[in-house]
């Protein structure tokens, strides 16, 4: 038996697991660390993955229509080359901002940093990834109020409050095995949902939040810790800016008015807030949920506030910033090479510069005196175009044209708001270029379908995204099915043929890990023996990466883009819309059979859930004549689909639960047949 350590990306915990291999087969896979057994069953079904029937295992041409494809298998020399004469053609007709990348860098894994440096070295800023829903508004939201990202420390934290989180065991079971450790230990749980899911039945505490009303409820928190002088001063005095300013605007926030916002009770406000506040080591985890309303901004600015007037920065949630020794993923994108005046073209700039360049370069003094380089790419959510915006230039040509897109890794359709108007914006273009596993929706938009590898196949540096200051390795287990390539080499076949070869050098994926690890005097080889290897920390701690050097709770990035400066709440709900649409529906629901649109060609996770499933309560389908099982249409403003009813009790009545990202892989092809029921 041979042993090799891999990081799982069937999902975003990317946890580390150790496989068994016996003549190049695996036998068997097991948690890496046994005493942390993070690892789900989807783990388990590598096989069914790997080797399914369906798989893209050659590069694909469409000789049909766009979106009806007829299917051609093409040479790689042959794929590269027209991709890339119409890479040229295009940048040369419209100019090379008309050209889009949209990437999942966890997905791509050792594309870290490159795929970003070739959509800068070809002169396009409309980067996109969909980290805009996910921990893209959660990063930047940290980066004003710190200058960088928190991580919470588990094991050190006596009260953890989880902001609609559902973590289990096969859904970030490293976070979920974390949880109950800290639990059991004596931590107080808090849970904030307006369901008690599995992990709300074992809290201390279960807020039953009317949806949408996080920050209402954030700010009524700070309004009874500052009322109550229960924040920690001396931090406060040392280490903040604009304590002041925050003081007065919560005073706005009264728990009782926060009852009424919220549907919570008074007293029970207050007694949360106090036993946050009291708390030795207290964490708030990230979660996708407050990254997915109305009130994201506010809500997030909240948490940050909270982890930093509590004195908990430092002790349990970790502002570490990037390391040193090599070079990060945010020089490795060569962020230089696009000049000024294309960084000012950015979609979304004006309207979303927080995102973008623009909101960017309100950090770079800071950046290069707190870190030593300007414009660190966190969590790969910051300098990147605002997806919506894109779209809308894809579909209108305004404020310029869009008209190639390269979609690497993700399947861009189902992954970011106004599923038909991405399907308007992709029949647009002239090119659409798709590196995948399978022929997704968006894959079967595409003129050619490259094969790409997959995590048991392919040697990885990580981390995909950068938030700590750790490198981690992955060891290639597989040899990569058919003709599926890594995306270093796609990547570096493209560069060649646009006269970037200078800045591909290498001549594989491992020699490029070579020439990063050498300044620690390390080759692959020696490093990959190891799954993390941890850098110093760019910083001692002493100065936080703001404007300020201090946490900012008055925000000089948001006011200076003409945003509030502090946190705010909203109504969510839109009354006129109440009469025609009586039903509130919540649509962030990540089911953990899957991962995200991903794993529903896998037939054991199908049998867990083979349909797309509504979840209501059983009041409201008998005030509406629904039985269980039974197929409706669900219609708001925007759109309408179908899916099947399922009763829940802890449903909210009046609300509904939609899950994301539902296709059906085993379904025809084309947008005749609703490109395989994505679009039903």
């Amino acid at each position: 038996m041979e042993k090799k350590h891999v990081t799982c990306v069937f999902c975003d915990q990317c946890c580390h697991v150790s496989v068994e291999t016996e003549n190049g087969l695996i036998k068997a896979i097991h948690p890496y660390n046994p005493a942390v057994p993070a690892i789900c069953s989807k783990v388990q079904l590598w096989d069914s993955y790997v080797n399914h029937p369906d798989r893209v295992v050659k590069p694909l041409k469409n000789v049909g229509e766009r979106g009806e494809p007829k299917w051609q298998e093409i040479t790689w020399e042959r794929a590269l080359d027209e991709i890339s004469e119409k890479l040229k053609s295009i940048s040369a007709n419209y100019g090379s901002t008309s050209v889009a990348i949209s990437a999942m860098p966890i997905n791509l894994q050792s594309g870290a940093g490159l795929v970003r440096r070739f959509a800068n070295l070809i002169g396009t800023p409309n980067y996109i990834t969909p980290m805009e829903l996910c921990v893209g508004n959660t990063a930047q939201v940290h980066r004003t109020t710190y200058g960088w990202y928190t991580a919470p420390v588990y094991e050190k934290s006596d009260c953890i409050v989880l902001f609609g989180q559902n973590r289990s065991l096969e859904n970030w079971p490293q976070d979920y095995l974390g949880i109950m450790a800290a639990h059991q230990r004596g931590a107080k749980l808090i849970m904030v949902d307006p369901r008690k899911n599995e992990l709300g039945e074992k809290a201390d505490y279960h807020l039953p939040i009317r949806y949408g009303t996080d920050a209402a409820l954030l700010l009524g928190w700070l309004n009874v810790i500052i009322e109550e002088a229960l924040y920690d001063q001396e931090f406060v005095q040392t280490k903040t800016v604009g304590f002041e300013q925050l003081a007065e605007r919560v005073k706005d926030y009264p728990p009782e008015r926060v009852a009424e916002i919220t549907g919570l009770d008074a007293e029970l406000i207050r007694e949360t807030a106090r036993v946050y506040a009291n708390s030795e080591r207290a964490v708030i985890p990230w979660g996708v949920v407050t990254d997915m309303q109305k009130n994201s901004t506010s809500a997030l600015r909240c948490q940050c506030i909270l982890r930093a007037i509590c004195g908990f920065i430092g002790k349990s949630e970790m502002v570490v910033g990037p390391g040193t020794g090599v070079l990060s993923v945010s020089e490795l994108e060569m962020h230089d090479a696009l000049s000024e005046d294309i960084k000012a073209k950015q979609l979304g700039t004006e309207n979303y510069p927080l995102f973008t360049y623009k909101g960017a370069s309100l950090f770079k003094d800071a950046s290069i005196e707190t870190f030593g380089y300007p414009h660190y790419n966190i969590a790969d959510g910051s300098c990147m175009a605002h997806p919506p915006t894109l779209f809308e230039a894809m579909r209108t040509g305004r404020p310029y044209p869009v008209k190639a897109i390269l979609v690497l890794g993700n399947n861009t359709l189902l992954s970011f708001a106004n599923q038909k108007g991405i399907l308007e914006a992709f029949l647009n273009q002239e090119l659409v270029v798709a590196y995948e596993n399978f022929l997704t929706p968006t894959a079967q938009l595409a003129d050619y379908v490259l094969p790409g590898d997959m995590w048991l196949e392919r040697p990885a540096l990580g981390p995909a995204i950068e938030v700590r200051p750790i490198l981690t390795t992955s060891q290639q287990v597989l040899a990569p099915r058919g003709e599926c390539k890594n995306i270093y080499d796609v990547l570096k076949g493209l560069a060649e043929r646009l006269g970037l070869a200078e800045y591909f050098p290498w001549a594989n994926v491992e020699a490029f890990y070579d020439w990063r690890l050498a300044p620690l005097d390390l080759t692959w080889e020696q490093a990959s023996q190891k799954p993390a290897i941890p850098l110093k920390p760019a910083t001692d701690g002493s100065r936080f990466g703001t404007p300020s050097g201090k946490v900012e709770l008055y925000s000089s990035v948001l006011e200076q883009l003409g945003y509030d400066p502090l946190p705010y709440f909203r109504e969510p709900d839109d009354p006129t819309l109440a009469e025609e649409y009586p039903l509130i529906v919540f649509v962030g629901l990540r089911e953990p059979t899957f991962y995200n649109t991903c794993l529903r060609q896998i037939p054991e996770l199908r049998k867990r859930i083979p349909e797309p499933l509504l979840l209501m309560h059983p009041e409201d389908m008998e005030k509406y004549g629904l039985k269980e099982g039974e197929w409706v249409w669900v219609e708001t403003p925007t759109g309408k689909l179908q899916i099947i009813v399922k009763a829940d009790s802890v449903q909210p009545p009046g609300t509904i639960r939609i899950p994301h990202g539902w296709w059906k892989p085993e379904k025809p092809q084309g947008l005749k047949n609703h490109l395989s029921d994505a679009m039903l």
